[in-house]
């Protein structure tokens, strides 16, 4: 799982507006997390656990792997979920 798949899971078949509502973040706050231009804060992250019932480590896990530089780290992160099995 990356960012993307991470917000796509939030969003549903809900828009980007409503999502950002629930989210308690603004419109563009969500875009810049969309483009990649920001990662969502841990509170944002928290509030995505708790709307998804997702497993906080995946959700973690693939946020802070965008924050990572080195790609081969940022891919172990991204498939954690699949290491721990």
């Amino acid at each position: 799982m990356n960012l993307q798949d991470l917000l796509n899971t939030v969003c549903g078949e809900v828009s980007d507006i409503k999502t950002s509502k629930k989210l308690g973040i603004s419109r563009q706050m969500f875009s810049h997390y969309r483009n990649g231009r920001k990662n969502p804060s841990d509170e944002v992250l928290d509030k995505i656990i708790e709307l998804t019932g997702l497993n906080p480590v995946d959700v973690y896990m693939a946020a802070y792997a965008e924050k990572i530089s080195n790609p081969i780290v940022a891919e172990a992160f991204r498939n954690q979920s699949h290491l721990a099995a």
